[in-house]
């Protein structure tokens, strides 16, 4: 059958309330934003730790700016920075690995990764909720791919004694905190069938990093990103030396993209000396999480996560927009999602360690009040 064009195909969108459209802020992505010339309350954002606008984190963006340049200007077996090995070298030593290698963005991460470490022939087990990146990575790998249930272990369990002997290499892959669920998978549980079964065991920790500590032994791959609580851009994998050393000479998204910015990585890397240094980021930012979520769960919305993601579902596209739109008239930035991003459409709000009491009871405030004028009497 012919493919509907892309007119078609944008007016199904449409009908369908799945088009998408940009909502431009013109400040920096704070606790609040500068939204439509006025000041909006930011409920959307993965700065966790607000730390891009830290002022250490601005000077380590200057002073590398000043001395490396703009830009990496070639792929980093052509040109590599000293900068680049020094993240590296702290990446490695907050995961508590060998080594760690650096991307140019969290998606590039995930697809080097997979499509490296397993091919045709090979098994990967991956968690059906797993984020778009790992699995756009499985199906670059070749290798056969089955989902087991959202953080199911004993599905995951039964899926590794069918294969125990039909596969010589799998891997086992999951997010550490879900991004649209926010909820946390079972690594402990996970790491105890590597008592029983063979397989790697790689976690996406890109909303985990600084949130809550993976470095269990056992896992063989751990991947972030720089871009939410770190505040930059790009993404990481850290682990054993002949992984990175692999990785390096194998992973085309590392060997063909142009090296991250000196900026980018010099702001990293300060972000992450502030988040081993601050304790007390982590401690504001889950205060901040169980106020928020306690207000919502009393106004009778039902709300889900355990970290600094509240998913609050309601499953209809069209009156989801409508949530995100009541709440940009009550000054309040959060979007709605919808399949295929996620299956069930949802605000996903996103929480911050800089966000204030004030801030926090004005989206409370807010939300009831767009419940009420929407008539709805509970969400779930």
């Amino acid at each position: 059958m012919k493919k509907p064009d892309i007119i078609q195909q944008l007016g199904e969108l449409r009908n369908k309330n799945l088009f998408r459209e940009f909502r431009t802020i013109s400040s920096s992505c704070s606790n609040v934003v500068k939204f439509k010339d006025k000041e909006y309350i930011m409920l959307a954002s993965n700065n966790y730790f607000g730390l891009n606008t830290h002022p250490e984190v601005i000077s380590a963006a200057k002073d590398a700016l000043e001395k490396y340049g703009t830009g990496n200007v070639a792929s980093r077996l052509i040109v590599n920075l000293d900068l680049h090995e020094k993240l590296e070298r702290e990446i490695a030593k907050y995961k508590k690995c060998q080594s760690a290698l650096v991307y140019s963005s969290g998606y590039a991460t995930n697809l080097g990764i997979i499509s490296s470490v397993v091919g045709k022939g090979d098994l990967i087990l991956s968690d059906e909720l797993n984020h778009a990146s790992i699995i756009d990575g499985c199906r670059l790998s070749k290798a056969d791919i089955i989902v087991y249930k959202h953080c199911n272990v004993n599905d995951l369990e039964n899926k590794l004694y069918e294969f125990k002997t039909k596969y010589k290499k799998k891997i086992v892959v999951t997010d550490t905190i879900f991004s649209m669920d926010g909820d946390i998978a079972p690594l402990k549980d996970i790491l105890n069938l590597k008592k029983k079964y063979s397989f790697t065991f790689m976690i996406d920790d890109a909303h985990a990093t600084g949130i809550i500590d993976t470095n269990l032994k056992g896992i063989d791959i751990h991947m972030g990103t720089l871009s939410k609580a770190l505040a930059s851009q790009g993404g990481f994998v850290a682990g054993n030396k002949e992984l990175i050393d692999f990785l390096r000479s194998t992973s085309r998204s590392f060997m063909f993209s142009t090296g991250l910015s000196p900026a980018n990585t010099a702001s990293a890397l300060a972000a992450l000396r502030i988040i081993k240094k601050e304790k007390s980021l982590r401690l504001r930012l889950l205060r901040n999480v169980s106020y928020l979520r306690n207000g919502l769960r009393k106004l009778g919305f039902n709300v889900g996560g355990e970290f600094q993601i509240i998913p609050l579902i309601i499953g209809d596209n069209k009156k989801i927009m409508q949530f995100q739109k009541m709440l940009e008239n009550e000054g309040i930035f959060v979007t709605g999602i919808r399949p295929p991003t996620v299956q069930t459409a949802r605000l996903r709000i996103s929480v911050m360690a800089t966000h204030t009491k004030e801030q926090l009871d004005k989206a409370l405030e807010s939300f009831e009040k767009v419940r009420r004028k929407l008539g709805l009497i509970c969400v779930g």
